[in-house]
């Protein structure tokens, strides 16, 4: 009989693959873990003896990695102007948008988290979610001269997010809708540039709209 400390060396990645795919299409709920260790080749104790559970499997998913957790200094630098500030925070996010199918299944992962909760995961996903809005907001509020606390300004960052976001989560059904949107590297470069000419007239918008309402 094969052991767990018998398993090949990389059993802890292709566990890591398998749940990725299993959970991304059953989610927590419904996801078998003998499923997970079919699929990945490795013996059923295998998850006890990498992750311990099956909880910790999935919470293992969404650790905030390297990637994730770099944000674009550019907007921590308080020389950076509006344009090259805008241009750096969609070049960092949309760079996801360029994964393969992991980057898929992690989308997918994190979509069926949010419409059903597993309650294993809420304080990283809020945590990963905090360190991106934290440092739009930091910069905007210096651009705008505004206190990062101002209602309008969280919601002009979250609106800022939004154009990128639903490149970023339903990137499969856009390529399905509008193809020649993301097919390519050049693609997405003119898909960046739109949304950073966007972004720009809204947060203009925004002081604008100030402007006049302290006159």
């Amino acid at each position: 009989m094969v052991t767990a400390n018998q398993e090949k060396p990389d059993a802890r990645e292709r566990l890591l693959a398998a749940a990725l795919q299993v959970f991304a299409t059953k989610g927590y709920g419904q996801a078998s873990t003998r499923e997970i260790c079919q699929l990945a080749g490795v013996n059923v104790a295998g998850i006890h003896y990498h992750f311990g559970d099956k909880a910790s499997l999935y919470r293992e998913l969404f650790r905030i990695q390297d990637q994730f957790a770099d944000l674009p200094p550019e907007l921590d630098d308080p020389n950076t102007t509006l344009e090259d500030g805008i241009a750096a925070w969609y070049q960092h996010v949309m760079s996801f948008v360029r994964e393969t199918d992991d980057g898929h299944q992690l989308r997918l992962l994190s979509l069926r988290e949010q419409v059903e909760p597993s309650g294993l995961v809420e304080s990283d996903h809020v945590s990963l979610i905090a360190m991106y809005h934290g440092q739009l907001v930091k910069f905007l509020g210096r651009i705008l001269a505004i206190d990062t606390n101002d209602k309008a300004l969280q919601q002009l960052a979250y609106t800022l997010v939004g154009t990128a976001m639903v490149f970023y989560i339903e990137n499969n059904t856009i390529r399905h809708l509008s193809p020649g949107l993301l097919e390519t590297e050049a693609d997405v470069e003119r898909l960046i540039d739109g949304l950073v000419t966007y972004a720009i007239a809204a947060v203009q918008a925004e002081g604008q709209r100030r402007g006049e309402t302290d006159q």
